[in-house]
């Protein structure tokens, strides 16, 4: 039996239009500057069987350590412009759903990072994902989206058709 485990979620103010954060959201197949990297194994209309890894740091006693590549195997659901939903496959813990949600904020961009996750065991996998997942994955959250944040405000500095939008609500 699995416990769920939601995760706090994340929010970024994105001084971007969100019809271009989902698209950069969505570029599966281009690989990150910290290494991480996504595949397309099969698309099916607005669903794709996605193969991601992702590279997490790794602490102990609050102190970095070093870094650790994992490995999933999600479906993708694309709900454009507003929503992504992740379903894990495969992967490191038994069960993770994840969904980007993206508001328009007066032309920018009102960011949501959800995370659902478990592990088998009953109980005792929900004490291990609370006190040995559960941090490592929230820290995760916080800096992926942090990045994905720079990277799409980067991509709108650039662009003609989204441009960067200079917003009244947050930094």
């Amino acid at each position: 039996m699995i416990l769920p485990i939601r995760l706090t979620p994340v929010e970024r103010h994105i001084h971007a239009d969100r019809r271009l954060a989902f698209q950069v959201l969505t570029a599966f197949g281009v690989r990150q500057e910290d290494g991480s990297s996504s595949m397309v194994l099969k698309a099916e209309g607005d669903r794709k069987l996605v193969e991601f890894h992702s590279v997490i740091p790794t602490f102990r006693h609050g102190q970095k350590r070093g870094q650790k590549m994992y490995r999933t195997v999600e479906w993708v659901t694309l709900l454009e412009p507003e929503e992504i939903r992740f379903e894990g496959v495969e992967g490191p813990v038994d069960l993770l759903q994840d969904r980007f949600v993206l508001q328009n904020l007066d032309g920018c961009t009102l960011f949501r990072y959800e995370s659902t996750i478990g592990i088998k065991g009953g109980f005792a996998g929900w004490l291990k994902g609370q006190i040995l997942v559960r941090p490592t994955l929230s820290r995760f959250m916080r800096d992926h989206s942090r990045r994905l944040k720079e990277t799409i405000e980067a991509r709108a500095k650039n662009s003609r058709l989204y441009p960067y939008r200079h917003c009244s609500l947050a930094p």
